[in-house]
């Protein structure tokens, strides 16, 4: 995947989009939460490991996502280059750090640009 002057505005409109959710929107608490893509097997891997948290796929990734996503304390994930960048500018307005950030090889589907994050907030 190549990554362009085009696919990284996008990105930063979909997390601009996160950031201006209502003020009434649904608060979930600080419960921690899982990030996901549902098209990566190793992702959706990941994500079932991790029971009893919330989860997002980053396919239904447009406002509904995002509002789903509240303050939570922690937030995992494993997902692409792109889709990571995108969510650690989003997070860190939230006020989430890196707390780990791993380049990993997909095994399953052949990518070798998927990344296994943590940030937490401090």
């Amino acid at each position: 995947m190549r990554v362009t002057r085009r696919s990284m505005l996008k990105g930063g409109a979909l997390a601009g989009s996160a950031l201006a959710m209502p003020a009434a929107a649904i608060e979930l608490g600080k419960a921690p939460l899982v990030i996901f893509d549902s098209r990566v097997p190793e992702s959706v891997a990941f994500a079932a490991t991790q029971a009893g948290l919330r989860r997002i796929d980053l396919v239904q990734g447009t406002e509904a996502a995002w509002r789903a996503l509240g303050e939570p304390a922690r937030v995992s994930g494993l997902s692409r280059w792109s889709d990571w960048t995108a969510l650690r500018g989003a997070l860190e307005e939230r006020g989430l750090r890196v707390e780990q950030e791993t380049r990993v090889a997909g095994p399953l589907s052949g990518r070798d640009h998927l990344f296994r994050w943590t940030m937490a907030a401090r």
